[in-house]
């Protein structure tokens, strides 16, 4: 009959291997060799070849701005070998490849966009990773012209501020609609948009007094 010190080391043993039991797909294991441990050379396989390291650096290095879904989708096009993209992230920061902003200054062209330069820490000023955006928009400007079957009104260019309702009437629909009106005839039916400036009371009355009819 054992010992009450064996019993108590037996409860212990017990306790420790239910501790380090593993579970899901390592059970089977454990049944097969009594071990918790992973066998030598056991592991989770490379994704990667070295080959296939060398090509996503070299495609990172000569597409800077290539973010990590894309070099995924040409390295599985180019080698048929379907990866993540923390796999990607993980072989670039391996060489010291990390994704930052880049470097941006003031440019009269309309590109606002967000844009990731892969490249070396420490090579932030380098002038081939600046790249150029318009902090808050480019200029534009607001024009109005009239089209018909039988022809068109002058382009009129509207400056110095917003179109209201009161110079949508003064600016365009007196000097420009009206004497086109007139020259079309009974037919002529003026169709604009709902945009507020030509919806106003003012502006409706205005048509209204020069017999114009609107497209609702």
């Amino acid at each position: 009959m054992p010992s009450c010190h064996s019993v108590h080391d037996l409860e212990l043993a017990v306790q420790d291997l239910w501790a380090h039991l593993p579970q899901d797909n390592d059970l089977n294991r454990f049944l097969e060799t009594r071990s918790a441990g992973r066998r030598p050379g056991q592991g989770r396989s490379r994704a990667t070849t070295p080959n296939k390291d060398r090509y996503l650096v070299l495609t990172a290095r000569r597409h800077r701005n290539m973010n990590a879904t894309l070099l995924q989708q040409h390295l599985r096009s180019a080698t048929g070998t379907p990866v993540s993209t923390q796999t990607v992230r993980n072989r670039l920061h391996g060489v010291g490849l990390y994704a930052r902003r880049s470097m941006s200054r003031f440019s009269v062209h309309p590109d606002n966009r967000r844009i990731f330069i892969w490249r070396y820490r420490g090579s932030r000023n380098n002038p081939a990773f600046v790249h150029e955006s318009v902090r808050f928009g480019s200029g534009g400007v607001l024009v109005y012209g009239g089209i018909s079957i039988d022809g068109r009104t002058d382009l009129y260019i509207i400056r110095d501020g917003p179109l209201t309702a009161r110079r949508y009437r003064d600016e365009i629909l007196r000097p420009i609609v009206v004497p086109y009106a007139a020259a079309i005839g009974d037919d002529f039916i003026l169709m604009d948009n709902n945009c507020r400036p030509h919806r106003a009371n003012l502006v409706e009355d205005f048509l209204f007094e020069e017999g114009i009819v609107r497209m609702e």
